[in-house]
């Protein structure tokens, strides 16, 4: 088994280079990247200023987009000179062959795009979106043959991902329960258990959205693409195959994943603060309180809010209220752990469950909080906004998660009646 990926303390490339004549083309290129990205651009008209740049700075790039005719280099010249400092490379055409595009390929590219509409150019700008974000993702090849997992290595790495290898499936298993993994590739014949058994076994923890999974075989037919599938691949693909393929089908799975998991998160979260929705509350609230109470281990409900936000709100307008509390549900979304639940309750009020928190410190954890918003202004605009919380916690054991947050919710009440920024704990 072995691994590449970036090195701890060596800085990621983070610029994208751009080497076109076109004044025009360039120039509706670079805003279109930077309007949906925050990277720096190094653009260059021509091949030689572009070679006297790399000969010092390769490094920086994470991708480049390339012109194939360039005025002193008109016959791809450029291409060969950025592939050989190992820079993903994007190149464009102003028409396809077949024999342009076999050309393409040989030089391990990223992908060509032809300079005909808009369309082309938002393509080019999800491509370098991807392979930003490939830099920090990891992919996981799964298969017996030292030769198969390099050829998809090599095709991975164009793509910016860091890569590691595994030769049968209970090393595949492994990785993924010990590492953050994006994607895994896996073949069918691999030792220990195939392919679609390992697939099996990877799906009992992870969702499609969540891992994406590719399966390959070097023989076999539609019976045997049927059976990854059914075994909760996304996708298949059978060597040999075109590299552009191969491309095609990793940028579709990874997008479609994408996709899922934003529709999910839309779902969920509620969209002025981004923290879960109510109906989110109770979805996953449920799954907590049933895991507690199987485990005999602490859940703390917690009512939190924000003191006196319609005088605000009277003050300087719905607007400026609306980004308070986007504050501090941000200051909440940042303070708790991944595995509690926070979420907006309504208006101006907030409902988290702490699993497994230590009771003795309940009560000081809150104070500590009530105490940072209150400490907290809050720059909206023209005006400096302070506000203060109050909170409502509730540790009593329950026989419902309803009944344990309607605790919370009378807390609540007690710490208001005490004044604003008060606290009231069982």
């Amino acid at each position: 088994m072995s691994q590449e990926s970036n090195s701890p303390g060596v800085t990621r490339p983070s610029k994208v280079l751009i080497v076109e004549d076109s004044i025009t083309f360039a120039g509706i290129l670079k805003r279109s990247i930077l309007a949906k990205l925050n990277v720096e651009i190094m653009l260059f008209g021509d091949y030689a200023s572009a070679k006297e740049y790399l000969e010092h700075n390769s490094d920086e790039f994470f991708v480049a987009l390339l012109d194939i005719v360039l005025p002193d280099a008109p016959n791809g010249e450029i291409i060969d000179l950025v592939v050989s400092y190992n820079i993903p490379s994007i190149v464009f055409t102003g028409e396809i062959s077949e024999e342009l595009r076999s050309t393409m390929w040989s030089k391990r590219i990223v992908d060509y795009v032809q300079k005909v509409n808009f369309d082309d150019i938002q393509h080019v700008v999800g491509l370098v979106d991807r392979l930003k974000k490939n830099i920090s993702r990891k992919a996981v090849i799964v298969d017996e043959s030292d030769e198969t997992r390099a050829l998809f290595r090599d095709f991975l790495l164009v793509n910016n991902f860091q890569i590691i290898e595994a030769s049968n499936g209970n090393e595949a298993l492994e990785l993924i329960n010990n590492e953050k993994v994006h994607l895994v590739i896996t073949g069918d014949q691999i030792s220990v258990m195939d392919g679609p058994a390992t697939i099996k076994e990877i799906r009992k923890t992870h969702s499609k959205a969540d891992l994406p999974i590719i399966g390959f075989s070097r023989e076999g037919g539609s019976g045997l693409s049927a059976e990854f599938l059914k075994s909760g691949a996304n996708d298949y693909i059978r060597q040999p195959f075109e590299p552009e393929e191969f491309y095609c089908r990793v940028n579709n799975t990874l997008d479609s994943a994408e996709y899922v998991k934003t529709i999910k998160r839309i779902s969920d979260n509620d969209v002025l603060t981004d923290v879960f929705s109510r109906g989110a509350l109770f979805k996953y609230g449920e799954k907590l309180f049933a895991q507690q109470k199987r485990s005999d281990a602490s859940l703390v409900a917690v009512m939190i809010d924000i003191d006196n936000i319609k005088a605000c709100n009277e003050t300087y307008g719905q607007l400026v209220g609306d980004e308070v509390i986007r504050f501090v549900a941000e200051i909440l979304r940042n303070r708790f752990r991944k595995g509690d639940v926070v979420s907006r309750y309504g208006g101006d009020s907030f409902c988290i469950l702490c699993a497994d928190m230590k009771l003795d410190y309940v009560e000081s954890v809150f104070k500590e909080l009530s105490a940072n918003i209150a400490k907290e202004t809050f720059d909206i605009g023209e005006y400096k906004i302070k506000v203060t919380a109050s909170i409502g916690v509730n540790t009593s054991s329950s026989e419902s998660l309803e009944e344990m947050i309607s605790g919370a919710e009378r807390l609540l009440q007690a710490a208001k009646m005490k004044g604003a920024g008060s606290i009231a704990c069982t």
